[in-house]
């Protein structure tokens, strides 16, 4: 019999990668769960000694990273899946957002993912053979009003999932990029922050905005536990889909956007295609 596979799962303190490790461990899988204060998983170290590792790691410092890959190895001699899903959220509207948030959430929502994908690619590649899951967001397909920069760091983990899905096929390597739309996680309470500077101008945008995330937290219909059963399922998959929306909210959002650009296609079609030279590439 084969032994069990191996996670490595990023920013397990809640949420979906607390929801994930909890359920990987009750199914038998081993888990390097890693997390910036690993006394949040303290109960599940004490419950499951021989199959669950808690390195101290902050995404977006690459040393860490480095060495809970290394520890996760040493341990257990190889990583099948990769759960990226260390991230937080931004809400503020464009021309206010200070920038220095904007480069804060960039660097862990795409550069941490980014350097732990990096970190994990020469054990897969080695092994000719891994999962990565990119936790992405309906947000990374469509975006709106008062969230325009988080949106952005979850289209930019879209366009990476993309191109490294083609990138590592050859080495058996599979990459999902997870879409949920609103979960029942504290994602809309402690994992999203707001500018520290607002300018008058968006007071009515920024009401609108914050009632809609009052209104939402806690009230989410998607049910994390099924949310995380689906990735395990999918990772498990010989055909995984490189998209995969999670709950009806995401759902219908990707069969508007899917409407809406097939509209558009048709509506401006003649001069879309006359803008190549005539006669194309004759």
């Amino acid at each position: 019999m084969s032994s069990p596979k191996v996670w490595f799962v990023t920013g397990c303190s809640s949420g979906f990668g607390r929801g994930l490790v909890e359920e990987l461990l009750a199914a038998g899988y081993r888990v390097c769960g890693t997390l910036r204060k690993p006394e949040a998983l303290a109960d599940l170290a004490a419950k499951f000694p021989e199959t669950l590792i808690t390195p101290s790691v902050d995404v977006t410092q690459s040393d860490q990273i480095r060495a809970a890959v290394d520890e996760t190895i040493a341990k257990w001699g190889r990583i099948d899946v990769l759960a990226n899903n260390a991230g937080y959220g931004l809400g503020g509207m464009i021309e206010d957002t200070p920038v220095e948030q904007i480069r804060d959430v960039f660097e862990t929502n795409v550069f941490g993912a980014l350097t732990v994908i990096r970190a994990v690619l020469p054990t897969m590649r080695n092994q000719n053979s891994g999962v990565i899951l990119n936790l992405s967001s309906i947000v990374g397909l469509v975006s709106y009003r008062g969230g325009g920069f988080y949106a952005a760091t979850k289209h930019a983990l879209e366009a990476i999932s993309e191109s490294l899905s083609i990138e590592v096929a050859g080495w058996g390597i599979k990459v999902i990029s997870v879409e949920p739309g609103p979960f029942r996680t504290d994602f809309a309470g402690r994992s999203f922050v707001w500018p520290t500077t607002r300018m008058p101008e968006y007071d009515a945008l920024y009401k609108t905005t914050f009632d809609i995330y009052e209104n939402m937290n806690g009230n989410q219909a998607g049910d994390p536990v099924r949310a995380v059963k689906l990735m395990i399922e999918a990772a498990e998959h010989p055909e995984p889909p490189l998209h995969l929306p999670m709950g009806q909210f995401a759902l219908e959002e990707v069969e508007l956007l899917i409407d809406t650009l097939t509209k558009e296609k048709e509506a401006w079609r003649e001069k879309i295609l006359a803008t190549d030279y005539p006669g194309g590439t004759e």
